[in-house]
């Protein structure tokens, strides 16, 4: 209960911040493993997505700037259609009940990880919602984000043209 409460005052933080969330250059860290499945059931992993440019987004439904900020993922998803790029979301932490009354809702159409015990989560080093990164077609973390971006235009969309240009192995 502690973790969830600390999570949410920090997303509550960044809710408050008026500015884009910066994206940063994840280094040298190694990458960690991703191995799901959707709510739909399908597969996912960062070993199967090899090739493919992916944005993984960490967000759960009580936090508004992961609200605010879905919509323009799934403008990015719609934009890069026919392109090697994939947009997965994690929610964290809640029940699967939560989940679907968000998604009914609010009729997101990304593909869904539910990560109940917030076991991704403390993986990849999520300190708090939204998290995102930004995985190269070799399966490397290039970029994180904490907090709302507009991922359909800018910066963020300039960075993943970059890493959709680049070859896998580069």
């Amino acid at each position: 209960m502690r973790r969830a409460a600390a999570i949410a005052f920090v997303a509550l933080l960044a809710a408050c911040a008026s500015e884009q969330a910066p994206l940063e250059p994840w280094g040298d860290k190694p990458t960690p493993a991703l191995e799901a499945r959707t709510l739909k059931g399908e597969a996912v992993s960062l070993q199967s997505l090899r090739g493919d440019v992916v944005v993984l987004n960490f967000w759960a439904s009580w936090c508004e700037p992961c609200i605010a900020e879905m919509p323009s993922l799934a403008r990015l998803a719609e934009r890069m259609s026919g392109k090697p790029l994939k947009v997965v979301t994690v929610n964290y932490a809640e029940s699967r009940e939560k989940i679907d009354l968000f998604l009914a809702k609010t009729g997101l159409a990304l593909p869904v990880v539910a990560d109940h015990q917030g076991d991704a989560a403390d993986a990849w080093g999520v300190g708090g919602v939204p998290m995102t990164f930004i995985v190269d077609k070799a399966g490397r973390v290039r970029y994180k984000a904490f907090g709302e971006r507009a991922w359909d235009s800018g910066d963020s969309i300039a960075r993943i043209e970059k890493l959709l240009a680049e070859k896998p192995g580069a």
